[in-house]
């Protein structure tokens, strides 16, 4: 090109090209005409070393701004000669990548270099106008600035872009005046000062009046009054402005919805989605391609999110707003609807999916075995760098967790059976009681964990409660580290909490509250708690508290919140490892409780000749039941065996076994040494099953010569206190 200003084809020529493109187009959308015409000046003035980096160029492009697709389309590009440029049309946009459908309609426009934008303009005309304006560019009054500016006397474009321009090269002053060049910054503020006085609020007032004077109801108006509502709390004033369907071609409805949207980034999901509402709700937003740009933008805000958990409301945006909307483009759903694919099974709060692998032995394992702790779903290659930094740290992190239990299931997503065992001898080496580790893969692709937890990269990690549902999702290990300590934070506050309320004999002896009060008081933090999550998370603890605390009456107190609260409630709780575990306490405590009668049953001896469990020998009666292969029964013999040799002339001890193992039972019985009297149930385990809890051994009664049970799991430890007292008793 030798001169600033193209030559414009014959008309014939220009028809022609239109029809070839209707004919050749690969998209129907390139044959759509566009609905304004335009012819943009754009005149850089007096050159000097501190120009704009424009005029050392050669090109200038004119982009267009748009909502829908978060970039700017390529409209025309001009040469810049002898300090001036033109863009004129109508033309079908450069970029065919996109709708060339309404190419020049009313919007925000941009003229760029090829380092970006110089200065932008807004087109408020109706379909159809055609648009004309000179822009040039000179040194301000207050040197050395340069500002950009338009002639206003030739078209209301014209004079609504003064203002447009004058509120730019405000923005300007100000971004400079932070500049880290201090002069340059006390020339902006002494620029600001001059040309602008009264601070920004008064110069926006001031711009709006103007914009209102010149151009009634332009886009200058409409951004001006964005801006001057964001001084002010009363953001429904928004919603007629951002449903203005010449806002789809502008940057202006972007920001707004993200401000808007941004207030709301650390609420709970529901008050996410209300939001979105809110926004799309608007009775003022009735264009179609409004409507679909307002979503697109809610979608996009929450799915590019750092914070975790908004993931939950841009699924919630994509499947109520954007899947079945037929303005929405295709490829825009087919973003979203990819989106929800790998995103919903797994978002916060939900309920992780099935996960059933196999270890390296070929056993199949469900994730249903983690519950009742936190659980951490490792997902990691062999091939992967990323996994072979973030293995080691949370192997660091868990080998050094001691706080409460932890399960882990580290999945490999390769296929390489070698391959995964090396990388677990060489990465996984641990051990740390409070940690159980589970190593599982899926090496014949035989389910679809990947689209289901959304694995399309490693590592990738999710934070399980004791229900299983997702606590943390995507995270790697300091993240992980830091939601564990503060989960225990929150434990060891609550336990403090339920340590005033059911305080023990140790900790405040004078401040015993009697069982009725105990029980009331559960009443009432079950009646405080709304939420069902909130309920289970804290029956739990209470009830944890209270059996473990070792204080008979808190543990009177957790079997009546055990029935009461977890078995009598199911629907309450998910957790059903620990719902099982309280359902199977409270049948140990109600059976054979302290003021019952001891059932008698008729056993066998070492010899298989018939024995009454309970003696009629007038005696204090010690009943010590017990399996061979419990490793805690056999720890609690040492202590057994002192007691019987210190009190067994004076009381009656008698062991019961508690399996079916005729062979192993005598073989113990010899091996231990154990001397006094002992039974097993040979064909009547059921009845002993029946009359006694014996689920959970060692367990070990205490029965008065009168066959009244006095005493039930008492330690073999105390045995002998408890011994002493109820002697001197029957003295």
């Amino acid at each position: 090109m030798k001169s600033g200003k193209r030559k414009s084809a014959p008309r014939f020529l220009r028809w022609l090209t239109a029809v070839f493109l209707f004919a050749f187009s690969a998209s129907p959308l390139i044959a759509q005409s566009p609905s304004g015409t335009y012819k943009i000046t754009v005149r850089c003035g007096r050159l000097s070393k501190n120009a704009d980096r424009a005029f050392k160029g050669s090109i200038l492009y004119l982009r267009k701004h748009n909502l829908s697709t978060r970039e700017t389309i390529l409209i025309d590009s001009a040469e810049l000669n002898r300090k001036k440029a033109v863009f004129y049309g109508p033309s079908f946009a450069i970029d065919t990548k996109v709708s060339q459908n309404d190419v020049f309609t009313a919007g925000q426009y941009d003229v760029c270099d090829s380092e970006g934008p110089l200065f932008s303009f807004f087109y408020s005309s109706a379909e159809g106008d055609s648009f004309s304006i000179t822009f040039r560019h000179r040194l301000s009054i207050v040197r050395p600035f340069y500002i950009w500016e338009t002639d206003g006397t030739k078209s209301v474009f014209g004079k609504e872009n003064i203002t447009y321009l004058d509120y730019q090269n405000y923005l300007t002053f100000k971004n400079m005046s932070m500049s880290k060049d201090s002069s340059e910054a006390l020339a902006a503020d002494y620029a600001t000062d001059v040309l602008y006085p009264g601070g920004d609020k008064v110069v926006l007032k001031r711009m709006q009046f103007q914009a209102e004077k010149d151009a009634p109801g332009s886009l200058t108006c409409t951004l001006l009054e964005m801006a001057l509502n964001g001084f002010t709390s009363e953001k429904s004033e928004q919603l007629p402005l951002i449903a203005d369907e010449r806002l789809l071609y502008t940057s202006l409805t972007k920001g707004e919805i993200n401000s808007f949207l941004d207030k709301f980034k650390f609420s709970k999901e529901s008050v996410r989605n209300m939001a979105i509402d809110y926004l799309m709700e608007n009775r003022y937003l009735t264009d179609p391609k409004m409507r679909a740009a307002t979503a697109l933008a809610c979608f996009r805000r929450y799915s590019s999110s750092i914070v975790m958990g908004c993931e939950g409301s841009a699924v919630y945006a994509a499947e109520k707003y954007i899947l079945g909307n037929d303005a929405v483009s295709e490829k825009d759903r087919a973003e979203a609807a990819w989106y929800v694919t790998v995103n919903k099974g797994t978002l916060v709060g939900d309920k992780a999916p099935e996960l059933n692998l196999k270890d390296t032995a070929g056993v199949a394992h469900s994730i249903r075995e983690m519950m009742g702790a936190y659980s951490i779903i490792y997902f990691y290659s062999d091939d992967c760098n990323y996994c072979k930094e973030e293995t080691p740290r949370l192997v660091s992190l868990t080998d050094s967790w001691q706080v409460f239990p932890l399960n882990i299931a580290a999945v490999y997503t390769g296929t390489e059976k070698a391959a995964w065992k090396d990388y677990i001898a060489k990465h996984f080496s641990t051990d740390n009681p409070y940690v159980s580790w589970l190593h599982l893969a899926d090496l014949e692709r035989e389910s679809k964990f990947p689209v289901d937890y959304g694995i399309v990269s490693t590592p990738k990690m999710f934070l399980l409660d004791e229900s299983l549902r997702i606590r943390g999702r995507g995270i790697l290990t300091p993240t992980l580290s830091q939601m564990l300590k503060e989960q225990a934070s929150e434990d060891a506050k609550a336990y403090e909490y339920l340590s005033q309320i059911f305080p023990s004999e140790a900790l405040a002896p004078d401040a015993m509250l009697d069982l009725e009060a105990r029980k009331d008081a559960v009443d009432k933090i079950a009646q405080g708690v709304q939420s069902s999550e909130a309920f289970s998370r804290l029956m739990r603890q209470a009830f944890t508290y209270l059996f473990f605390c070792g204080y008979a009456p808190n543990t009177e107190t957790a079997m009546y919140l055990g029935e009461k609260y977890v078995t009598d409630m199911p629907q309450k709780w998910e957790d059903t490892v620990f719902a099982e575990s309280v359902a199977s306490a409270v049948r140990s405590f109600k059976m054979n409780a302290p003021g019952s009668k001891a059932e008698n049953i008729s056993l066998y001896d070492i010899g298989g000749n018939p024995a009454d469990m309970i003696p009629s020998d007038g005696k204090v009666k010690v009943l010590y039941f017990y399996r061979t292969g419990c490793e805690i029964c056999k720890e609690t013999l040492p202590a057994m065996l002192a007691a019987w040799k210190e009190y067994g002339k004076k009381a009656s001890f008698t062991g019961v076994y508690a399996g079916k193992d005729t062979d192993a039972f005598r073989k113990f019985i010899l091996d231990k040494k154990l001397e006094f009297r002992q039974l097993y149930a040979k064909d009547n385990i059921s009845e002993l099953e029946g009359k006694y809890y014996v689920e959970a051994v060692p367990m070990i009664l205490v029965v008065d010569s009168d066959g009244t049970i006095v005493s039930k799991s008492v330690s073999a430890d105390n045995l002998a206190q408890t011994l002493e007292v109820m002697l001197k008793k029957q003295k």
